[in-house]
This record gives structure tokens, sequence and C-alpha cells, in this order.
């Protein structure tokens, strides 16, 4: 009976698709950080969750119109609605937009 063998790719072949396990998977965190004269501060985060299934936005629960502290949206738009709601809202308090950032967060 004959065996036919395939070799190896040597060790500089790339695949040309690269596949990441779950402990290196990456999601897109975007923070706002409102400020006060007082130096008092409120953060307002938005991402993907970490299925890709929801956009969860994070906001001290006394600043949301619906009391939560958490929200998830199924749609961008609805999730960026809510927050401008918010923003809105804060900015006729007296609060300042101090900061934005979009950070890459790991998840594991």
């Amino acid at each position: 009976m004959s065996r036919l063998e395939t070799p190896l790719p040597d060790a500089t072949y790339d695949h040309p698709i690269r596949r990441r396990g779950p402990e290196s998977r990456h999601i897109r965190v975007l923070r706002w950080t409102f400020r006060r004269a007082s130096g008092d501060a409120v953060v307002c985060e938005l991402a993907l969750t970490g299925d890709d299934s929801d956009y969860e936005l994070r906001i001290p629960a006394q600043w949301n119109p619906t009391g939560a502290a958490v929200e998830r949206f199924d749609d961008a738009l609805a999730a960026f609605q809510r927050h401008a709601m918010i923003e809105r809202r804060l900015l006729e308090a007296g609060w300042l937009l101090d900061g934005f950032e979009s950070e890459r967060v790991t998840l594991h």
C-alpha cells in the first residue's frame, strides 16, 4: 500500500487569513468625559458587547433619562442618539466636554 504525503510548508509560509483566538479579541470603546468647574467628572462610554450582538452605553444613572447605568442597543444609530440626548442634558446642566478618547480594549 502506498502512502501519499504532503510536505509541510516551511516556516516562511504565511496564511492568507489570520485567525485570532478568543484570548486576543479586541473591541473599540468610545469615552466622553464631562467636567464642572468644581472638578467633578462624568464619564460616558459606548462600546460593542463582547459577542458583537449589541452596543452598550454606560453613564451614571442619574444622567440617563431612563435611570439606567447601562443600556443596550441593537444598532449604532440608536446608541449614538441616546448619547446625544445625555450629552445635551449634561451641557444644559452646566457640564463641559473635557475630553474624548477612542481606546482599543482586549477582551479575555
